[in-house]
C-alpha cells in the first residue's frame, strides 16, 4: 500500500487527520506532518519560516526519501501547498486528493483584493488576540456542519485550535494564503497523476471552485460528500477513509 501525506488547513494540525486514521485500512501508513506555526511546528517570528519553501520541505520530509510515489491528501490551505508540491514532485505522487480546495485566484486583481483581506485579517489576529479571532472565524458559514459535531468530537478539534500562537497564525496568512501563493489555473492541465476532488455538499463556494478545476483536469473526479460542509476529513472521515481505499 502507498503512503498517505495528509496537510492539514490554517489553524489545524496533523492531529486533525486522528479520525481519518482510525477509519482508514491500517494496511495505508499515513503521516500527517504540522506545518509552520501550527501544531507542535515550533512558532517563530521570522518571516522566512513560513515562506512557501518552507512549506514544501516540510511536504517532502513526510514523503520521505524513497522514490516510491504517495498518496497525497491536502485540505484547504493544504490542499493549496499540495497541488504546489505535486506539480514540483509529478514523479512522486501516485494520487493527489483535494479537500476543499482551490489553485488560487485567476485573476490579478482578485489577488490584489485577497492580499488585502489576508493583511486586514492578520493585524486582526494580532490585535484582537486569539479568542476573537477563533470567534470570527468560527462563523464562517461552511464550518457550521463541523460546529454541529458531538462533544466528544468537536471539543478536541477546538482545544487545539485554542493552542495556536496569534502572531504565527498571523505570518502563516501573510506567507501562504490564498491571495499571496502564486495561482496554478494554468497549470492544472500539467497534472498527470489520478485526482480526486471532495467537497462537502454545504460548501456551495468550494463546490463551484471543484467544478472549474475539473474542468480543466481530465484526470480529475469529482465527489460531493453528503451532510458534510468544507472540513470534510473531521466531519465524516469514513467517506474520505473510503475514498482513499478505492
Amino acid at each position: 500500500m502507498p503512503k498517505v501525506v495528509a496537510l492539514h488547513g490554517f489553524t489545524g494540525s496533523g492531529k486533525d487527520f486522528d479520525p481519518l486514521k482510525e477509519c482508514l485500512d491500517p494496511r495505508f501508513e499515513i503521516v500527517a506532518p504540522d506545518f509552520p506555526g501550527h501544531g507542535n511546528f515550533s512558532s517563530q517570528e521570522k518571516a522566512s519560516a513560513y515562506s512557501l519553501a518552507e512549506h514544501l520541505k516540510s511536504i517532502s520530509a513526510a514523503a520521505g526519501t524513497d522514490s516510491e510515489a504517495i498518496t497525497l491528501v491536502g485540505y484547504s490551505m493544504g490542499g493549496r501547498l499540495a497541488l504546489h508540491w505535486a506539480l514540483a514532485h509529478p514523479e512522486r505522487v501516485r494520487r493527489l486528493i483535494l479537500v476543499g480546495a482551490s489553485p488560487g485566484l485567476l485573476t490579478a486583481n482578485e489577488q490584489a483584493e485577497r492580499i488585502r483581506s489576508d493583511q486586514a485579517l492578520a493585524q486582526f489576529i494580532r490585535s484582537a488576540g486569539l479568542d476573537k479571532f477563533l470567534k470570527y472565524w468560527n462563523t464562517k458559514t461552511f464550518f457550521k456542519p463541523l460546529l454541529a459535531l458531538p462533544p466528544d468530537r468537536l471539543d478536541p478539534i477546538l482545544i487545539r485550535r485554542q493552542k495556536n500562537n496569534p502572531e504565527a497564525l498571523a505570518l502563516s496568512l501573510e506567507n501562504v494564503g490564498t491571495g499571496i501563493l502564486p495561482s496554478l489555473w494554468d497549470r492544472l492541465l500539467e497534472l498527470k497523476c489520478r485526482t480526486d476532488l471532495v467537497v462537502g455538499e454545504h460548501d456551495e463556494k468550494f463546490i463551484e471552485i471543484a467544478h472549474a478545476m475539473a474542468e480543466r483536469m481530465p484526470k480529475s473526479r469529482l465527489s460531493i460528500i453528503e451532510d458534510a460542509g468544507h472540513a470534510v476529513h473531521l466531519e465524516k472521515p469514513q467517506d474520505l477513509a473510503t475514498l482513499i481505499e478505492g
